[in-house]
């Protein structure tokens, strides 16, 4: 048969496009892996100046309007209007104390209203800690423990936390900030007057540092009180920083969101991805046509020593690269040649010698079976039985007649094999007195099924002679063939004396090892079931003292 070059695919080809695929899939992690570590600090740094710019300019944008609002307040205490109140004599709840209270409340609304949307409301409290006002709005304010708290750091002026505050039918409830300013009377030194506050409304004041769903910050006055605060919580969760702002002391805290910062390398992931990707595919495009180049003579060459593997002994190869491979078909149309001429002398130099080791093996018996015989008729002449020597003696001719017949297949029948057991059988019978007759289990149909001649015979006379004869009881003898599967099975059982645990285990260890010594019929059985079977399974032999001895072997397909 002769092969030209064609495109099947050999393992090798797989094996060296594997070894690039990883090859360049390593460089790509490694690639990927520096890049990623190489460009992931400077990715956060941009986030974290980014978010950084960002949280200080909202956060500018609210300090600077409460800035403003402390020092709208200063001004504000400086008022005539609120001085004079704080200053009267006039008796409380009397018209005169109720006509300037008044005359303040309208005045602190047009500061109110002066400065515009942030500040909610303002409000006075005199030295004793009373808030003079028309109506009881803000009395529980200045008994609650924001304004307490500022009372208790004995500032001069500051921002409270953030509270609750429910301005009743006006607005109803609100997230309020208060402003506290001492009020000093502007005409002496030090001489405090009372406490102007000024409520905030912390929505509108919010509205930038709330309006970005992402930015999480807290932003502290120089004082230490958390005017706004949207960090509360993720602490545990991601990075904070911290940074000062302005000359005045205030100091911000925000975070940077990890998901965002995944976020970005990974799309700088995929567009280093995408780049390796394309320039993979270009590589691997110009690496599998110079493979295709290198293992097509290769795997035509495979597929010929695959052919001879299988038991081809006419392949030839043509491959015209003028290079290795072609030297190489040269090789192996020689190395094919030269096979097939060591091939037919090792096959005649086998059947030589298989038909030697079977002679060898017919000899071993032959001997071995005339010498039990001739004891048998030596026993009868002693005893005077000339008739039992005459069917003896015709008996044994029946039998040599068959072992004088040494073909090499040496093959019978099953029902032959049992004639020629049961004339030994007979032979035993006149010389031994407790020789019982076989008991003969054949499966229906095996009757003319071929089994190698006289296999059956060292099995039979190991049983008599091992098992039987020392007994002095009577025994049975059970040949069982049957098939299965396929496997003819052959069993030789008897209920002599057997043999105990450690003498079993030496003959299946001569056995296994070849070793023949005095066990020639069991080693002749194992040879030649090995040598005419492709498939068989060697003598296995069970046996217990007292309990009888059961041999076994199986065979399948005779070799050809």
């Amino acid at each position: 048969m002769i092969f030209g070059i064609h495109k099947t695919r050999t393992r090798i080809f797989w094996k060296i496009l594997s070894l690039v695929l990883l090859s360049v899939i390593f460089c790509v992690f490694v690639t990927s892996g520096f890049m990623y570590f190489y460009m992931k600090p400077l990715v956060e740094n941009s986030l974290l100046e980014k978010r950084r710019e960002m949280a200080i300019n909202l956060s500018e944008q609210e300090i600077n309007d409460l800035e403003e609002i402390a020092l709208y307040a200063r001004n504000i205490t400086f008022d005539d209007t609120v001085q004079n109140i704080l200053k009267m004599e006039a008796a409380e709840n009397s018209y005169l104390y109720f006509s300037r209270i008044q005359t303040m409340e309208k005045k602190l609304k047009e500061y109110r209203m002066l400065y515009g949307s942030l500040i909610q409301d303002i409000f006075v409290v005199d030295g004793r800690g009373k808030v003079l006002e028309m109506v009881n709005t803000y009395r529980e304010l200045v008994e609650g423990k924001p304004y307490r708290e500022f009372l208790e750091n004995n500032k001069m002026a500051g921002f409270t936390s953030r509270f609750i505050f429910d301005y009743h039918g006006v607005t109803g409830e609100k997230n309020t900030i208060a402003y506290i300013n001492e009020i000093f009377d502007k005409n002496g030194i030090n001489v405090g007057l009372g406490k102007l506050v000024i409520l905030l409304d912390t929505e509108k004041m919010d509205a930038a540092l709330t309006a970005d769903e992402e930015l999480y910050l807290r932003l502290t006055t120089p004082e230490g009180v958390i005017v706004f605060d949207s960090l509360t919580g993720w602490e545990e969760k991601d990075t904070i920083y911290t940074d000062g702002i302005g000359a005045n002391g205030w100091k911000i805290e925000y975070r940077i969101d990890n998901r965002a910062m995944e976020t970005e390398i990974r799309r700088m992931n995929t567009m280093v991805a995408l780049t390796i990707a394309l320039i993979l595919l270009v590589m691997l495009s110009l690496m599998l046509l110079m493979l295709m180049r290198i293992i097509s003579p290769l795997d035509t060459l495979i597929r010929g020593m695959q052919r001879v593997a299988q038991g081809s002994r006419k392949e030839h190869i043509e491959i015209q690269t003028q290079d290795e491979c072609g030297e190489a078909a040269d090789v192996f149309n020689q190395m094919v040649e030269s096979i097939e001429l060591h091939t037919e002398q090792l096959i005649a130099s086998e059947k030589k010698q298989y038909e030697a080791q079977m002679k060898m093996l017919s000899y071993q018996l032959n001997p071995h079976f005339i010498y039990n015989t001739l004891n048998a008729i030596i026993c009868l002449a002693r005893k005077h039985s000339y008739e039992d020597i005459i069917s003896l003696t015709k008996a044994f001719i029946k039998l040599l007649q068959s072992l004088l017949r040494t073909d090499l297949q040496a093959m019978t029948t099953v029902e032959k094999e049992k004639g020629y057991i049961d004339n030994y059988l007979h032979v035993l019978q006149m010389c031994y007195r407790n020789v019982p007759d076989i008991i003969w289990q054949i499966q229906e149909g095996l009757e003319q099924r071929e089994i190698p001649r006289l296999i059956l015979y060292p099995l039979v006379e190991n049983s008599v002679f091992h098992g039987i004869v020392p007994s002095d009881k009577a025994c049975f003898l059970r040949i069982v063939i049957i098939e299965k599967e396929g496997w003819i099975s052959v069993s030789v059982e008897d209920d002599g004396i057997g043999c105990n645990g450690e003498e079993l285990k030496e003959i299946r260890d001569r056995l296994e090892s070849e070793r023949v010594e005095n066990h020639i019929g069991l080693f002749n059985v194992n040879g030649r079931l090995r040598l005419i079977y492709n498939k068989c399974q060697p003598l296995e032999i069970n046996s217990s003292e007292g309990g009888g001895t059961v041999i076994r072997f199986a065979f399948k397909d005779r070799k050809i």
